[in-house]
């Protein structure tokens, strides 16, 4: 054989190898597929097949394609260079449904080039071995109607309706999680982002055509018709490469976030029916303190050199497409949602599919940030309980393994508003400053990049100095979340409280967290934060104010479940930690902190800010000193607690 002769054969005996691992794992999912058309096998491609497609990374695409608002039917070609990530490479493999014709692939010289197809699959051979480093350029011209098989995370790769409130006939693509093969040629890996994308699409001269990035040139072609050219030159993924198509009016805002002197060009493409806008405007309109809003707690908008935006298509949610999100629909939070993705999903993506919480948990919990910054105090009460009500679910963690499944990638309960619910876990363990500072640097560090939960981990532990792993392991990689049944009772200046934590991942394996109670009195409430030692907890404070209620966590931090009832015969007990055997002195202080618990058994003794944040802790044998003296002034928390889990609180004055 010929050396051409010899790879083509190499080539058919690769796609006759992977086809018989295609329908091997065919065969074992066939009961999925069955009963859900949104199953996929890593859509089509298998994993050898994947790994093959490794040996290079794309640098640039750029389409110049033939679209119209009145169908699906799109022709054109899609040029592509990468780089060889590989000592000899000689052949060039993407994919692309097989809906749509191949009619030729050429090389950069424009020669014609051999391409081989199997299925979804197509392997070109090259026009020569490619070494390490070096650029491979391929043009694929291709024609077709995409697929309808509803396989996307909303609908179809490509799509064509009417909208049934505006009657405007739209062509648009939503690709998100593997569909972009279904309208165009590409490598579909979340590893691998594009450095830069052209998109050049020839369309009626009645339409725009929307995109990303910045809208460099619309040129007369004659015949009706004219070209609508885009160009992004940020890093972006496979997956939030969009077009729409579609008679559309532009509307600009401006927004001036404080960290550059410029402003941010805020591009909207509504439809052209005058109720698109009015019906939307306020919505719309929010766009822009949304953007200097994450911009001031997040970071600079990422793409500000280009352009934000929405483009609207008949469905319903909407998706993040980078720098130009595609609106089914306008809503407070759909746009807070969608915007807060273009730093929680497309500047940094996620490692991977079980990482998509991180995407779509910090842009759930940010429709409560923007509620919370630019609303009224009753509306973000609403979105915080909405988000923890629509998360109870007991099953499923948010970090999961299977992502041949859509719906479960995108499962509303548990990836979206659990996801969110876990964010907010974290911003109360962090705190404000250090939460703020968290997501700053996350966007720093794998800006125009990839994170995966390990690695917010590893930045959560190394800014804060702590060791947050638990929070890991019971939010995100455990299930459910914590029931908590609260009894208490006063008897004069003594106030008793039991906790009885269930609906636990296992036995001994509690929630850990620092609860907190507010006491609510007639001159004024109190708040104070106790940690359980066990599944059921005792506690005991000093506190003569006659208490009227009290609560758990009325600032809804935590995602629970919750019953408070007053029982007079909580604290009835035998009672190792009462007033009248411990000692505490001098408080207030202005030095350290003598303990006394008249006991020879041992307690331990911990100090926690009135944030909730452990600041001391000692372990001791009937008495110990703390050193206060190296606290900052303020009003603490001093929290006595012995094996069996019997705990006393008492308020400390650091002077």
């Amino acid at each position: 054989m010929t050396k051409k002769q010899s790879v083509l054969f190499i080539i058919i005996l690769f796609f006759t190898l992977s086809n018989k691992i295609v329908n091997a794992q065919h065969s074992c999912s066939i009961s999925k597929i069955n009963s859900s058309n949104l199953k996929l096998n890593k859509a089509n491609a298998t994993n050898a097949q994947m790994e093959f497609m490794e040996k290079y990374d794309v640098v640039f695409h750029e389409m110049d394609l033939k679209l119209e608002r009145t169908s699906t039917y799109i022709a054109g070609r899609v040029k592509t260079i990468s780089k060889s990530k590989v000592l000899a490479l000689d052949t060039f493999m993407f994919q692309l449904h097989t809906n749509l014709l191949v009619d030729s692939v050429l090389g950069y010289k424009n020669q014609k080039l051999t391409v081989v197809r199997q299925g979804d699959i197509a392997l070109v051979l090259l026009d020569s071995i490619y070494t390490f480093n070096q650029l491979v350029e391929v043009k694929i011209y291709y024609h077709g109607t995409p697929p309808s098989g509803a396989s996307a995370a909303i609908g179809n790769g490509f799509s064509n309706r009417a909208s049934p409130t505006y009657a405007n006939q739209i062509t648009w693509s939503l690709s998100q999680p593997y569909s972009a093969y279904e309208w165009w040629p590409c490598k579909q890996s979340l590893q691998d982002k594009i450095d830069s994308v052209f998109i050049s699409v020839t369309t009626d001269t009645s339409n725009k055509v929307g995109s990303n990035g910045l809208l460099k040139s619309i040129t007369p072609m004659g015949n009706g018709k004219h070209k609508f050219s885009w160009e992004t030159r940020y890093k972006m993924d496979y997956y939030l490469v969009a077009i729409t198509v579609g008679q559309y009016k532009e509307y600009l805002q401006y927004a001036k976030p404080k960290q550059i002197a410029d402003s941010i060009l805020i591009q909207h493409y509504i439809y052209n029916n005058p109720l698109a806008y009015s019906n939307n405007a306020t919505s719309i309109n929010a766009t822009k303190s949304m953007v200097e809003l994450f911009s001031d707690l997040y970071g600079l908008y990422p793409f500000y050199k280009e352009k934000y935006g929405h483009m609207m298509a008949p469905f319903t949610g909407g998706m993040e497409h980078q720098t130009m999100t595609s609106m089914g629909i306008f809503n407070f939070g759909i746009v807070a949602h969608e915007l807060a993705h273009q730093w929680f999903g497309d500047n940094v993506t996620c490692a991977t599919w079980k990482d998509i919480w991180l995407n779509e948990g910090f842009a759930t919990y940010s429709e409560y940030i923007a509620a919370k910054y630019l609303t009224t105090s009753t509306n973000t009460i609403s979105v915080l309980n909405n988000m923890h009500t629509n998360a109870k679910r007991k099953d499923g963690s948010i970090f999961f393994e299977d992502t041949s499944d859509v719906a479960r990638i995108f499962s509303s309960e548990i990836t979206y508003n659990k996801g969110g619910s876990a964010v907010r876990v974290l911003h109360y363990l962090l705190g404000d400053s250090l939460f703020f500072k968290v997501c700053k640097a996350y966007q720093i560090q794998f800006a125009n990049g990839n994170a995966s939960t390990n690695d917010l981990r590893l930045l959560v532990n190394s800014l804060s100095g702590k060791n947050y792993d638990y929070f890991f392991n019971q939010w995100i990689y455990g299930l459910g979340y914590p029931n908590y049944a609260l009894k208490w009772n006063q008897a004069g200046n003594q106030l008793a409280i039991t906790i009885q934590q269930s609906n636990l991942q296992s036995a001994t394996n509690l929630f850990q967290l620092l609860l907190p109670i507010v006491l609510r009195t007639t001159t004024g409430d109190t708040i104070i934060y106790v940690e359980q030692s066990g599944a059921k907890t005792n506690y005991q404070f000093s506190f003569s104010a006659p208490i009227v209620s009290v609560a758990i966590d009325p600032e809804n931090w935590i995602l629970k479940s919750s019953t408070v009832a007053k029982d007079a015969t909580i604290g009835n007990e035998e009672n190792l930690f009462s007033k009248e055997n411990i000692t505490i002195y001098p408080n207030p202080t202005n030095g350290n902190v003598m303990v006394n618990t008249n006991k020879t058994e041992p307690v331990t003794l911990s100090i926690y800010n009135m944030q909730g944040k452990l600041c001391l802790t000692k372990e001791s044998f009937k008495s110990g000193v703390l050193e206060t003296s190296i606290l900052q002034k303020g009003i603490y928390l001093l929290v006595i607690k012995n094996k069996e889990g019997l705990v006393y609180n008492e308020k400390l004055v650091l002077n």
